[in-house]
């Protein structure tokens, strides 16, 4: 029970800490930036997050799996944090090759009005700074296997904390592009913090008289294929987006957009949390049992569902005040894309405790089939739903796309879990 209360603890500590440095992080650069900088800050966290997903989200999800038992010492340990650690630095080295194999199209925004070698330190900056993230939530994901929830919660608000720090104290004298090197490079002095934690906690193991199996590369290769399509299907997704309404219509427009998608980002970041650290564990637990796996997945679909509409509509009510809140009085006439936003973020919010059925019973394919439906079905809904619409056009289609995968979740809950 005290583990429990621990636990239950630091989980909160470090959604409080992610939730308000988001907050402050996102209504400083209002303040300095303005639109323009919400845009672009908003476009280099997804040029950031097309190295970092895969990582995290496939190679780190095995490594607290398997991780998790055994000791530090044992051989088992070895082989499978030294194999996630070199496949974690592969995907970060083809993540980069594809953004520097199209600069164009993944660096312009950032490099417009720059010289030729003012862009080339900029992008070997970026390099370094996105590694070293990368690999520190390679290292957060060890701790967070050997339930060394202080040292995860200390790394995440070292990360949080530095980028709203560096913003504050520049307080907008640097132009944007320079100011996001110096928001990623506080992100990555965590690294090093975290490096000193493992290897006092001697969760580091040694390179000595190692030889890792292929089976451990296949064991953790499954959750580097649903990475991969989250990072397709999501992340780039994202991006062409919002490099295609930026050609529509302008910076500032599209920042109006950007800040209602931020607000969504920042009750979805605590939704997400809750939902990793109390939901997704038991859906793992009882994934061998049926009978408990149903139960659980019943009441706590049908439970979520009430609050998550009682707490939209108190932001839907309350979104003129959230605007001024998290940005500023330029952003309040961005209020009316609240109606299909919150709708879409219902949706997919209340999908999520299915869809996690999909990741815990390893469903690949499936899983595969149903991002790659899911980002086909919203680039087409922008293309047509822009033109009449406006910037509303985007968020009817994410209403759409999110009604379209609660119903997807609802059928593979039936016919997987369901008797």
């Amino acid at each position: 029970m005290l583990r429990l209360l621990k636990s239950s603890f630091w989980s909160f500590v470090s959604i409080l800490v992610r939730a308000v440095s988001n907050i402050a992080i996102n209504k400083l650069f209002a303040i300095f930036y303005g639109p323009n900088g919400i845009t672009l800050y908003a476009h280099f966290q997804n040029l950031l997050s097309i190295v970092t997903t895969v990582p995290d989200g496939g190679v780190n999800i095995g490594l607290v799996k398997f991780l998790a038992k055994g000791q530090p010492t044992s051989g088992v340990y070895k082989r499978y944090f030294w194999a996630g650690m070199l496949l974690n630095f592969l995907c970060i080295l083809v993540a980069l090759g594809l953004i520097f194999g199209f600069p164009g199209y993944y660096l312009e925004a950032f490099l417009r009005e720059v010289t030729w070698s003012s862009g080339w330190r900029w992008g070997l900056y970026f390099s370094i700074g996105s590694m070293l993230v990368t690999l520190n939530l390679g290292l957060q994901a060890v701790v967070l296997a050997r339930q060394q929830l202080k040292w995860h919660v200390f790394s995440s608000a070292v990360m949080s904390i530095g980028g709203v720090l560096v913003v504050y104290f520049t307080q907008g004298e640097l132009p944007l592009n320079i100011l996001l090197l110096w928001v990623l490079a506080a992100q990555a002095i965590s690294f090093f913090l975290m490096l000193g934690v493992l290897y006092f906690k001697r969760l580091l193991p040694s390179l000595k008289s190692i030889s890792i199996p292929k089976s451990v590369y296949r064991d953790l290769w499954k959750y580097i294929l649903m990475a991969l399509s989250a990072v397709v299907c999501l992340k780039l997704t994202n991006f062409y987006i919002r490099d295609f309404v930026i050609a529509r219509f302008d910076l500032y427009q599209t920042g109006l957009w950007q800040a209602v998608v931020k607000v969504s980002e920042n009750y979805s970041t605590v939704y997400s949390a809750v939902i990793s650290m109390l939901v997704y564990p038991r859906l793992a637990a009882m994934v061998n049992e049926e009978d408990a796996l149903r139960k659980f997945v019943r009441n706590t679909f049908y439970l979520v569902m009430p609050g998550l509409a009682a707490a939209l509509l108190l932001v839907y009510l309350l979104r003129d005040w959230v605007l001024l809140l998290l940005f500023n009085e330029d952003f309040v006439v961005a209020s009316y894309l609240f109606d299909y936003q919150l709708l879409g973020d219902f949706f997919r919010m209340w999908s999520v405790i299915l869809t996690n059925l999909i990741v815990v019973r390893a469903h690949v394919k499936l899983y595969i089939g149903w991002q790659l439906s899911s980002a086909l079905l919203y680039i087409t809904l922008v293309s047509v739903l822009v033109k009449p619409f406006g910037l509303e056009g985007i968020t009817i289609a994410h209403a759409v796309r999110y009604a379209a995968t609660l119903a997807f979740a609802m059928l593979y809950y039936n016919k997987y879990i369901r008797p």
